[in-house]
């Protein structure tokens, strides 16, 4: 994960990760791949919210049952 924000870390101050220099590779490959694992993040965070959302609702809505 380190890899895909070196790049970015270089214009701040030298990046060097087990001997080897960022950025290193297809900085571009790179971006694709954090974009993918990013939008892959947000749609299941989503979907929790929503299902969270939707259980608290029906939790709310359903009848309360009183024992005698």
């Amino acid at each position: 994960m380190l890899s895909l924000f070196a790049h970015h870390a270089e214009a701040f101050f030298k990046v060097e990760i087990g001997g080897r220099d960022f950025p290193e590779g297809d900085a571009m490959m790179e971006h694709v791949v954090f974009v993918a694992i990013i939008v892959s993040v947000l749609v299941c965070m989503s979907y929790g919210i929503y299902a969270g959302i939707r259980d608290l609702r029906r939790w709310r809505s359903r009848p309360v049952e009183v024992k005698a």
